[in-house]
């Protein structure tokens, strides 16, 4: 038994410093790589030989490709492609006569779908009638049609251009050529200008859309990751949505502050709140009795706004603290303000990573399965049975979170009552295998989290996966362009890749939602209105 206990100690051992000799190399290799950006030199390609995707997350793909699979009408038959195309134009093609006799005779037609495009140049002037009258020396001149104001560029080719850059990933240079080529006269400037022209009219449809989409599923997702933005030391890019909207907004820092602006709406002006809620994010790190009883001495219901809380935090009873505390005061009010509904509509259940940020903002607050199993697969155990050990638990936790994600959709009470005693057990019961107990402790305290959707009756997704998809679109764009040189470019992608997104989930076509906004046509219902079910997808 002596022997046994030590040998296993050893292994322990082996297994943390291999597992530490990991966390190390990853570290060199970011600062490597900072150096070498610090010195301006080309970064070293990195090259994968591990699968760094958790099962969860295969689990998920390959159920999403399942149900994206249309079954084959048979084999060897050729799809149909050109089922459900929209045509456009019918032409009666005839028979040539030189090849008829008096034998023939008509039996019909045979319909051949092809798909064309007319993509050229459609320069249209406009005569204006005008009239003048000299006894009231006026004169009185025709409107431009709706959409075509200013008389430069129609609504097709400014759609045209947004697509293209942000649909297409095309850049600016690349617009300019391709118009160019069909004859348009425009510069590189013009293009500049459209692409992050914002109107009024397209924010204020995007806040009705995600409102609209937050009333109908019940819940909002979160997600962030760095932005680059020329006029700014740091930037981040933050997503929130759903399965009806998708809303980012750059910013600069990965703060709650920020994060609880990004779940409001992001253009909404700040309102503070001294409650239970407020007290409970502010005390949450730092423990202090004397900021709980300042606190609770201020505690009720009004609202305050942005001078009125400078103003408050400038009163005897907080300048004790320093300017850090009071910052964190500041926040802790937000999210008081944010929990008792003075930001609009917010939802009653939020999906998020494990970051620290998103934490104590929600009563119901759900945790991404695959996140947390990716903590384990950075485990490389040494030994045969520690490997044995690694693979049962993903084994056991694969068949879990399937009776979970059916739970969800079914809602038997034996089987919420099976999962809650069967995370109990497991994430307490010990292997032997110290370092995967020690993070299985780490997953069972965020039970609650993990959980999640079984106290609920919104139906919380389990993964992440839907924020992650739609910030994708902005890091991509990000990694075209490198960065953005103002503000207002960074806004403008927010906006267009918003609405790409949203128009995209509800089955709009992002260049018809395009024209139709600028030619005041209505063809196309509001965007709220599709969410909430009141008009049919065009």
């Amino acid at each position: 038994d002596f022997f046994k206990e030590w040998i296993k100690k050893l292994v322990d051992k082996i297994e943390t410093v291999e597992h530490e000799k990991k966390l190390l190399q990853q570290k060199v290799d970011q600062l490597d790589a900072e150096i070498r950006r610090l010195k301006c030199l080309p970064a070293k390609p990195v090259f994968s030989t591990s699968d760094k995707t958790s099962d969860l997350d295969k689990e998920d793909k390959s159920s999403d490709s399942e149900k994206e699979k249309k079954p084959n009408p048979g084999k060897g038959k050729p799809r149909r492609k050109k089922k459900d195309l929209k045509i456009d134009v019918t032409k009666k093609v005839a028979v040539n006569t030189s090849e008829l006799d008096a034998t023939f005779e008509y039996k019909g037609t045979r319909k051949v779908v092809v798909q064309e495009i007319l993509f050229q140049r459609n320069n249209i002037a406009f005569e204006l009638e005008k009239f003048y009258s000299q006894e009231h020396g006026k004169t009185v001149e025709a409107d431009l049609p709706v959409g075509y104001e200013g008389g430069y560029f129609g609504p097709n080719l400014t759609a045209f251009i947004l697509c293209s850059y942000y649909e297409g990933d095309v850049t600016i240079k690349k617009i300019y050529r391709v118009l160019k080529a069909i004859g348009i006269k425009i510069s590189l400037k013009q293009i500049n200008r459209i692409i992050n022209n914002r109107p009024d009219k397209l924010k204020n449809e995007l806040e009705d859309a995600r409102v609209a989409g937050i009333e109908k599923a019940g819940y909002q997702q979160i997600d962030d990751t760095h932005a680059k933005v020329m006029e700014a030391e740091s930037a981040v890019i933050i997503v929130t949505c759903n399965p009806y909207f998708t809303k980012l907004m750059t910013t600069t820092s990965k703060s709650r502050y920020e994060a609880v602006l990004a779940l409001a709406g992001g253009n909404k002006a700040p309102l503070y709140k001294i409650n239970d809620q407020t007290i409970l994010v502010a005390i949450g790190s730092k423990k202090s009795l004397v900021m709980q009883v300042v606190l609770e001495k201020w505690k009720g219901d009004k609202v305050y706004s942005e001078d009125e809380v400078e103003e408050l935090l400038n009163h005897e009873d907080f300048k004790q603290f320093k300017e850090l505390t009071l910052r964190d005061i500041k926040t802790a009010m937000l999210v008081g303000a944010f929990y008792d509904g003075h930001l609009g509509v917010t939802g009653e259940g939020l999906v998020s990573d494990d970051a620290g940020q998103f934490n104590n903002i929600y009563d119901v607050h759900s945790l991404c399965w695959p996140h947390e199993m990716r903590h384990y697969k950075e485990f490389t155990p040494v030994s045969e049975h520690h490997q044995n050990l690694l693979q049962a638990f993903f084994t056991e936790v694969k068949f879990m979170y399937r009776t979970l994600k059916d739970w969800i959709q079914h809602r038997r009470p034996e089987v919420r009552e099976e999962i809650f005693k069967w995370f109990n057990t497991f994430f307490k019961a010990e292997t032997g295998y110290k370092l995967l107990d020690d993070r299985k402790a780490m997953s069972f305290k965020k039970i609650d989290k993990l959980l999640a959707p079984l106290w609920t009756d919104v139906k919380l997704p389990l993964t992440n996966n839907e924020s992650e998809r739609d910030i994708r679109g902005k890091v991509v764009k990000r990694k075209i362009s490198f960065f953005d040189q103002t503000w207002e470019g960074a806004w403008a992608r927010d906006l267009y890749i918003s609405l790409k997104q949203t128009c995209y989930k509800n089955g709009v076509s992002f260049f018809s939602f395009l024209v139709d906004r600028k030619t005041q046509a209505c063809a196309i219902p509001q965007l709220a209105e599709i969410i909430k079910g009141s008009c049919p997808q065009h």
